[in-house]
């Protein structure tokens, strides 16, 4: 009945709004009469049979309707007008939001409707737009997934050479479409439908090639931006991205679990060919002005050092320092680098995920992602490479043969290797090479330790060591001590001298055989040396006390803290034999200082203060920790130039002076 009644009344309708009110057709504002049986629940929307202006306006007779009616009863009087139009992947269309009025009244504010029916061109656009050019379409058609895959070739294009602008704009890429297909479609289903049903080479048209894509085609080398590196026999996955300012800005190794500690950090320091480049010069621009000055202009300096293709072991700012000091002869250092904040995209960056893909980690430092992962990627590597090789104590070299690599599950790559746990020695696989390399060596030593056992004891017994010898000694350490010492020393020389690395028991007993026959010349030999270095100590003892109480305190401190230096309990074992061949010299030296120290103390004065500077120098560094070569050279050095300083009758071994040792000091901040 209230239908029949709108489609008599069309106009007499209102919408309730937030006072009260009731908004009408033409901007008619009515209350419900006070008297009305609605008008203690006034609904949302009424039909009024009257309504008249007593002082204020009343809608009479009031019934409760629906919009949905009012628009059905009244279609011939309602506008429609649509606005957003908008691809829905869900739903395969180009959508908008319908609005339908009645004389101003709005009977519905935001409907979801097909756009297609109302503006085909428009929706056609916006179908080209967003499930073409975009992508973003789930249909059978195969040239969408082909123009995908194009894409993304172009957009790693712009990655790879870090320059915006080279795929073409969406204006150009939809204008590609013009023409090829039926103006009218903007769905899914319709596209799908005439794809079907369209000849090959209509089919074929609709497909991009990279000249479709690329406004400028890049010269780019497949070398120079490869997509993999490969780590335990695996390649993994590098993937590129142009994004200034993000986290994932530049190259990514995609790093499963199993491979955490196999990744190289120095490899990966390298980064690719085609942004090396970019890498040198910007560390070279880092550098303070001082040093930077020498090695302009970096880019220059940094295509000359990638050309020269030097070993890439080391880090990439150890190995520029050790090209640059090479080919201009400035002195330069890895630590030189070390406070550089180089751009984000110059540095790898590592995402770390499990096997279903899982993210477990992300950054660009390899060393923290170990720190936190190391255990479980061990574990992971272990299930991966499922080598039954590995045992937890080996007594001897049982082994036929050690391979240096085995491949595992799935063609892992893992490397066994003979590892030293102190009270035993154990077989273990490595998920790098050089890691195995160097555990194999120390498990190696220790197991030729055990089966030289009863033939270092002998050697021990046999050395003549004379009740002479050891009371000159016995001010450094016992008489048990200095042959412990000379025994390890010369073991460990014949070792260092050898290869260690041996994986057959073949080359294990032919090794036992010849440590066994050298063992004990070695030690006689090493000996020699002591006796040299302990005369020459004898002679040294009496001069290290002033003549007078208190004469010169400060340079016969300097004398025993020197003296301490060289010779402590251990010297023998810790210092090499082609050093220890030098102690007898160094101490001659000192005893000619301290002769000359009781005739002229302040010319000794002076002299101790020019080398004092550098012995300082050297103190600081080690305290601070340093692992660098170059503090051994430094030390030895320095005793070279105290020869040199105080004796220099005596010769050193080499070219010294104090030039060269600022020089040196230099390298090692």
């Amino acid at each position: 009945m209230h239908g029949c009644l709108l489609a008599g009344w069309p106009t007499q309708v209102g919408r309730k709004d937030e006072r009260g009110e009731y908004r009408g057709t033409r901007e008619r504002r009515f209350r419900i009469f006070p008297g009305s049986a609605l008008a203690k629940a006034p609904p949302l929307w009424l039909l009024a049979g009257q309504i008249l202006d007593l002082q204020k306006v009343y809608g009479m007779s009031c019934a409760r309707v629906e919009p949905e009616w009012i628009e059905r009863a009244a279609a011939h009087l309602t506008k429609q007008s649509w606005r957003d139009p908008h691809w829905s992947r869900k739903r395969g269309a180009v959508l908008a939001f319908e609005q339908v009025t009645l004389f101003g009244l709005t009977l519905v504010e935001k409907r979801t409707v097909q756009f297609g029916a109302q503006d085909p061109a428009l929706a056609h656009a916006v179908f080209v737009r967003e499930a073409l050019v975009r992508g973003e379409i789930d249909c059978r058609a195969d040239c969408v997934r082909a123009n995908a895959r194009v894409l993304a070739q172009a957009r790693e294009f712009e990655a790879k050479q870090r320059r915006s602008g080279l795929v073409r704009d969406e204006n150009e890429l939809m204008a590609f479409f013009a023409g090829k297909l039926p103006a009218d479609i903007s769905t899914a289903a319709a596209f799908d439908a005439w794809y079907r049903r369209a000849p090959a080479a209509q089919q074929a048209a609709l497909r991009w090639s990279l000249d479709d894509v690329l406004a400028n085609q890049p010269g780019l080398r497949a070398a120079d931006f490869p997509s993999t590196l490969e780590f335990a026999g695996h390649r993994l996955k590098l993937e590129y991205r142009f994004v200034p300012g993000d986290a994932a800005d530049g190259v990514t190794l995609q790093v499963p679990l199993a491979f955490v500690n196999a990744v190289s950090a120095a490899r990966c320091d390298w980064l690719v060919p085609g942004l090396l480049t970019d890498k040198v010069a910007e560390l070279i621009r880092g550098l303070p002005k001082t040093l930077r000055r020498n090695f302009v202009p970096a880019p220059d300096f940094a295509r000359a050092f990638v050309e020269a293709e030097v070993p890439r072991d080391a880090s990439v700012a150890s190995t520029l320092a050790g090209y640059l000091q090479r080919v201009t002869g400035v002195q330069i250092g890895e630590r030189d680098f070390a406070a550089i904040d180089l751009p984000v995209h110059l540095s790898m960056r590592y995402h770390v995920h499990d096997e279903a893909g899982k993210t477990l980690a992300e950054g660009r430092d390899i060393d923290a992602i170990r720190m936190q992962w190391g255990s479980a990627a061990n574990a992971a590597f272990s299930r991966h490479a499922d080598v039954e090789l590995a045992r937890d104590e080996v007594a001897g070299f049982d082994f036929d043969e050690i391979p240096q690599v085995v491949t595992g599950a799935g063609g892992l790559a893992a490397y066994p290797a003979l590892v030293d746990l102190g009270d035993a020695v154990a077989l273990r696989v490595f998920e790098r090479a050089d890691e195995a390399r160097t555990a194999h060596v120390a498990g190696v030593e220790r197991l030729l330790r055990r089966a030289l056992r009863e033939t270092i004891k002998q050697a021990r017994r046999q050395l003549p060591i004379d009740r002479k010898l050891a009371l000159k000694y016995a001010a450094i350490a016992s008489i048990d001590a200095l042959r412990e010492d000379i025994n390890e020393a010369a073991l460990a020389d014949l070792l260092a001298a050898r290869d260690s690395e041996l994986r057959t028991r073949a080359s294990f007993l032919r090794a036992v055989a010849e440590l066994s026959r050298r063992l004990f010349p070695a030690a006689m030999e090493r000996l020699g040396i002591v006796e040299e270095i302990l005369a020459a100590y004898a002679e040294l003892l009496p001069w290290l006390e002033p003549p007078l109480l208190g004469y010169a305190r400060a340079n016969y401190d300097d004398l025993r803290e020197q003296l301490d230096a060289l010779l402590y309990p251990g010297f023998v074992r810790n210092v090499e034999k082609s050093r220890l061949a030098h102690f007898p010299r160094y101490l001659k030296a000192m005893r000619l200082r301290a002769e000359r120290l009781r005739q002229d103390a302040a010319r000794d004065q002076a002299r101790m203060l020019t080398v004092r500077i550098y012995w300082a120098e050297y103190l600081k560094r080690m305290a601070s920790g340093h692992a660098n070569p170059a503090l051994a050279e430094l030390r030895w050095l320095i005793e070279e130039l105290r020869v040199s300083v105080f004796a220099q009758e005596l010769g050193t071994a080499g070219p010294v002076s104090p030039k060269r040792l600022a020089k040196l000091i230099e390298t090692i901040r």
